[in-house]
């Protein structure tokens, strides 16, 4: 490229802006609403699709979560081709396809040990989607607004999750009947099957989001004195396995703490964890706009630490419901902060398909251990008398956990920050 052809400073500075159109947001929301919107369609109605239809162990029945949690750390190779061949967009697309393909294979009665084996293959068509949609997220916009733009995507991301449970289970309808509860791999399929034509009908769109994303971070790699080597990906993915482990335990064991331990009305335990989740995923907008103006490590570290406490007291304050409500507010608040800091540091610090995808699935893993360790922990302590101190135990140990990982990989992250707290 000659010095004629050299982008001028302002056209570089402030990157990604200048030639970004105002539909390029909406296709990146798009993409990721309707690929996530299958992840959860199938998570109230196992039952139905496994163990009725099947006749498998109920226990059985949550291979079909694992395994999809594991497959995707097959697409960490995939993702590192495609950036090698620079056709991430068009990745996207064929995975998408290929994951409405697999939904629809599902959907047949081919048994349950092919179902599983189509489920983890699915998993790695879900992290190469997750990876480059996030990706392009990041290349959306100025950098110094990507905290906003991450915490966006992190509040599509979870009223998309939430929304296919609620879908999931209204297509399985009170009957329960396997015909009806089948029905949602037809319509996981047919959100993939247009998540992969929009991505190939907007493909220049898309690409130029990326062409724009190299020149600037082109220039941006060039040596400066205040300039600090990469961060590693590792304290990243660390950071990304503690908030979903701890996330695994708001979902599943919190729910069974307030029924057994507190016996709260299962109206009141679904309030009381759905605004927790509401919070998190609404508030993740906010919080975004926050670390974008005093920082993603400091935010991150204020919120870390706050979720930690209120998950450390969360069984002191069980015994009354006003503090144990003013509780939930403070998970939220914390918890809201974890997603859109995490994602905007990865950007800047580390960046890439890969980064994004072995974050996704981290993550993953996380929250598969958080699951399992937390449900192996409880039935070690025992029940009867000793449920209300094994769960207390438990959460506080998380907490512990949570607080432990922030204290490790805030410091670490801080010493590659050029915005460092």
């Amino acid at each position: 490229m000659t010095s004629a052809q050299q982008p001028s400073k302002n056209e570089v500075e402030g990157p990604r802006i200048r030639n970004r159109q105002p539909g390029d947001v909406l296709v990146i929301g798009l993409l990721l609403v309707l690929t996530a919107l299958p992840d959860a369609m199938v998570v109230p109605i196992l039952e139905e699709l496994l163990v009725v239809r099947y006749d498998v162990d109920p226990g059985l029945s949550h291979a079909f979560i694992s395994i999809n949690l594991v497959g995707g750390l097959c697409a960490l190779p995939l993702l590192r081709v495609a950036m090698r061949r620079g056709r991430p967009i068009l990745a996207v697309a064929i995975a998408a396809v290929a994951d409405a393909a697999l939904l629809a294979a599902m959907w047949l009665p081919i048994g349950f040990g092919p179902t599983i084996l189509l489920r983890a293959v699915e998993g790695a068509a879900d992290v190469m989607v997750f990876a480059v949609v996030f990706d392009l997220i990041g290349q959306a916009g100025r950098r110094r607004g990507a905290g906003l733009r991450f915490g966006f995507g992190a509040a599509l991301l979870s009223m998309a999750l939430g929304g296919g449970a609620i879908l999931g289970g209204q297509l399985a309808g009170d009957s329960g009947s396997e015909d009806a509860a089948r029905a949602v791999y037809l319509v996981g399929a047919a959100a993939c099957l247009m998540a992969g034509i929009i991505a190939f009908a907007c493909r220049n769109r898309l690409r130029r989001l990326e062409g724009i994303a190299a020149v600037s971070t082109e220039e941006e790699s060039k040596p400066e004195p205040t300039q600090k080597a990469k961060a590693p990906l590792w304290p990243l993915m660390l950071m990304a396995g503690a908030d979903r482990a701890a996330g695994g335990l708001l979902t599943g064991t919190l729910g069974l703490f307030l029924a057994e331990a507190v016996g709260l009305e299962p109206s009141l335990r679904g309030g009381l964890i759905g605004s927790v989740l509401l919070l998190m995923g609404l508030g993740a907008i906010p919080a975004g706009w926050i670390s974008d103006r005093f920082g993603d490590l400091f935010v991150r570290a204020v919120g870390g630490v706050t979720f930690a406490i209120g998950l450390f007291v969360l069984p002191m304050a069980a015994s009354d419901l006003s503090s144990l409500s003013a509780t939930m507010l403070l998970l939220g608040v914390g918890g809201a902060t974890l997603l859109p800091t995490s994602l905007a540091l990865l950007d800047r610090l580390h960046g890439g398909l890969v980064g994004m995808g072995g974050f996704r699935a981290a993550g993953d893993i996380g929250f598969l251990l958080g699951v399992s360790v937390a449900g192996l922990l409880i039935h070690m302590l025992g029940d009867g008398e000793g449920s209300s101190f094994g769960y207390a135990s438990v959460i506080a140990g998380f907490a512990i956990m949570h607080l432990c990982c922030t204290a490790l990989v805030i410091p670490l992250l801080a010493r590659h920050d050029r915005r460092s707290i």
